[in-house]
């Protein structure tokens, strides 16, 4: 069967995904992305119902799962699994853009991906992934409007509550 989502890239934040598998081919069973990180990206610690299960081809991540004090290091051949709804987040911690295998279960997160994220259709549209984004210029309006709706809650440091 060939997939018709092989042409679906989203920029999600500061990170390219490229669909593998859609949640939409597999009765949301499952869904299979590429997810590339610049230098510094990865995503604010959340939570989803999905589970998550990363696998590292390239790069240096930092994970945390649960604790967000004691982050640990994942190189390539490293595999993380996040359950479902565990406190979690990444960052590429190394100086050249990291690629990680994600497989989200049941594969809900993508619908979110979808909501939030800029389809990635032109060469013009993709993010120079060498560079350390501009975090001042990222769009997080959307990330937090549609997170309730698909059941992801951002764990946000006391300092920023204020």
């Amino acid at each position: 069967m060939e997939s018709q989502s092989k042409n679906e890239q989203l920029l999600i934040l500061t990170d390219v995904i490229k669909v593998l598998v859609s949640n939409t081919e597999t009765g949301n069973q499952y869904a299979i992305f590429e997810e590339n990180v610049p230098p510094l990206g990865g995503p604010p610690p959340h939570t989803h119902p999905d589970e998550e299960v990363f696998y590292i081809l390239e790069g240096e991540f930092e994970f945390i799962k649960n604790d967000l004090n004691h982050p640990f290091k994942a190189l390539p051949g490293s595999v993380v699994h996040v359950g479902s709804n565990e406190v979690h987040t990444f960052k590429n911690v190394g100086k050249t853009p990291g690629k990680m295998i994600v497989m989200l279960t049941p594969g809900n997160l993508l619908d979110y991906f979808r909501a939030i994220g800029e389809p990635l259709t032109k060469n013009s549209d993709f993010p120079d992934l060498k560079k350390v984004p501009d975090f001042s210029q990222l769009n997080v309006e959307k990330v937090f409007q549609h997170a309730k709706a698909h059941n992801v809650a951002f764990i946000m440091p006391d300092i920023a509550k204020n």
